[in-house]
């Protein structure tokens, strides 16, 4: 495990440089907005674009991981509505879990810590599980705000596919499918250029992500306290459930490592972005985003190890 902790550590100094830098004041201006428009917009879009343009695609042969992906996914969407139920909360904290439980870090931080622990060769399948992450939260996630906030179906299918079609990972992976399944060859100056777009990507998110540690602001323990449960749920129980399912169905876990790895990422920044447009509760997500980040320089060597050294 410490050899792990050692191989992914530089991704979480780079996260706790920025966030300190940004704490102290010493950046000035929303650098945070920008950073984050640029990796969000460009840098994750070609990254993600790069590496299935430049694989032989087969949704055949992709067919488990997509299958085993979406189960996960869909599973987490349930249990935010079950524990709702079982502990009576507020239909605003319940709209919360849903958008939060399933959905990780997986683009920001997955992609750093998969790259730095599996190698470059690992981005297309993590590309992919990223596809299927974004699929599923801005079909059905978004689908479930519209009806829930609106309490109507009407308008709900437009606006679902309006996110859908305007995510640029989502419209990356459709061309890199594209390209990747016709064989197409791209010039090599143009793969140059993509290269080095992609190599911005990693400082880029770990700054973000550091930036935005910076800026929140403290609680009393008592109001960190559901934040920690939900941080051990998605930390150690859900990376946990999908460990088993997938040992006890005897499928490779070496296939599946990286989807396991993703489950275990932290809270995303993307649920904090939609708060204000679903009345989510944002001050948690804002929590459960800095508790389950720091938490997860821990727990993810812990997941690491598990899957690598068996």
């Amino acid at each position: 495990m410490l050899e792990i902790f050692g191989i992914i550590s530089p991704l979480f100094i780079i996260i706790v440089a920025s966030a300190v830098l940004q704490k102290f004041h010493f950046i000035q201006g929303d650098w945070s907005g920008v950073l984050n428009d640029f990796a969000l917009k460009v840098g994750l879009p070609v990254l993600v674009f790069t590496s299935l343009a430049q694989t032989s695609f087969s949704f055949l042969e992709k067919a488990p991981l997509i299958i085993v992906n979406s189960v996960f996914i869909i599973v987490s969407f349930l249990l935010a509505l079950l524990l709702g139920k079982i502990l009576r909360l507020s239909g605003r904290m319940v709209r919360t879990l849903f958008m939060c439980f399933g959905f990780g870090n997986i683009a920001y931080l997955g992609i750093p810590v998969l790259v730095q622990t599996s190698g470059e060769e690992i981005l297309p399948n993590a590309s992919l599980i990223i596809a299927i992450y974004v699929f599923w939260f801005f079909s059905l996630g978004i689908a479930y705000l519209e009806y829930k906030t609106h309490h109507s179906k009407k308008g709900i299918l437009m606006t679902t596919v309006q996110h859908m079609i305007r995510n640029p990972i989502l419209i990356a992976v459709v061309l890199g499918v594209a390209v990747g399944s016709l064989g197409i060859k791209l010039p090599s100056i143009i793969l140059e250029s993509l290269n080095m777009i992609t190599a911005s990507v990693t400082p880029t998110v770990l700054i973000v992500i550091g930036l935005f540690i910076g800026k929140s602001h403290r609680g009393t323990i008592k109001e960190w306290i559901p934040v920690i449960a939900f941080s051990f749920f998605t930390l150690i129980l859900f990376p946990a459930l999908l460990y088993y399912v997938i040992n006890l169905s005897s499928l490779s876990l070496d296939y599946f490592g990286s989807s396991i790895v993703m489950a275990a990422m932290p809270l995303a920044i993307t649920p904090f972005a939609l708060a204000d447009t679903y009345d989510l509760d944002k001050t948690f997500i804002a929590r459960s985003i800095v508790s389950s980040t720091i938490l997860s320089a821990i727990s993810l060597p812990l997941w690491i190890s598990v899957i690598l050294i068996r």
